[in-house]
């Protein structure tokens, strides 16, 4: 029961895939975007908390919600916490509005079926942008928002001058769903994890970081245990705490995935009482 209670509370608290499609244009399985569990939260909570009060204020609370993985508007974010504070009879906002970790999970369970930011939505918006075209010049995507420069760089989008809008609608969800380490968290290197009988998958990693949330990402995208798995390169298990820096590895090295059966409980057997028999 205990263990049962452990993967409910890791269940994926985030909102669902909004229509995202592969690179063959097949439509992606609807699932909870990745990192969103109660653990991984935690970590984002801790980074938003500078001062280590834990609490948050409002604004690091709707960054938080972004963390994951919401990307309506701030006001429909701030509703969800206004609801939030209304059923939990907190009465009105004090001076400093507060918010702790488990007030915020209760934020994201409560809000599991309410629809994110669709496809069609952010696609539509880019189209607006465009002046109703389909394509959409990345000076004017720029000029309107500096800060997209982040995104068009995490994309790998430095070197086109002109966006086509679904395209990049579409790669910025999947980011976002499935996001990978940015560009300004250090050097980092594109591992790939190869698994027999099934397709390559190529995921970019910090090389520094310790391969432990590589893994959890791995496991996530072929949806399997990450306790059914092991990581192994050149014949050796490939530890959590091992990094591609610190193995000398490179883009060229590959991890071997070994996917072993679901682990089976052994019956518990009872024993007939010597001395009543």
């Amino acid at each position: 029961m205990a263990s049962a209670l452990g993967a409910l509370k890791e269940e994926r608290l985030g909102p669902r895939t909004p229509g995202l499609k592969d690179h063959k244009g097949d439509p992606l399985p609807s699932q909870r975007i990745a990192l969103s569990s109660p653990s991984e939260m935690k970590v984002a909570f801790n980074l938003l908390d500078e001062q280590k009060r834990g609490v948050l204020d409002h604004q690091q609370a709707i960054r938080w919600l972004r963390c994951a993985g919401w990307c309506l508007p701030e006001r429909q974010l701030s509703d969800m916490l206004s609801e939030q504070r209304q059923r939990s009879k907190l009465g009105a906002l004090p001076k400093e509005e507060r918010w702790g970790l488990r007030q915020l999970l209760e934020v994201l369970e409560r809000n599991k079926s309410r629809e994110n930011t669709s496809l069609k939505t952010l696609q539509q918006a880019l189209r607006t942008l465009a002046k109703n075209r389909s394509k959409i010049s990345k000076e004017r995507l720029l000029r309107v928002f500096p800060k997209a420069d982040l995104v068009v760089s995490e994309l790998g989008l430095e070197s086109k001058r002109i966006l086509d809008c679904d395209a990049l609608a579409d790669r910025v969800l999947q980011r976002i769903y499935e996001p990978s380490v940015p560009s300004w968290a250090g050097p980092s290197v594109f591992v790939t994890v190869k698994r027999d009988n099934a397709p390559d998958v190529r995921i970019k990693y910090a090389s520094h970081a310790q391969l432990d949330l590589l893994f959890d990402i791995y496991c996530r995208k072929i949806q399997v245990d990450r306790s059914q798995v092991r990581f192994v390169l050149d014949g050796a298990e490939l530890e959590d705490e091992d990094t591609f820096e610190g193995l000398h590895l490179t883009s060229q090295d590959a991890i071997k995935a070994i996917v072993l059966p679901p682990r089976q409980r052994n019956p518990v057997r009872f024993e007939p009482d010597s001395e009543s028999s």
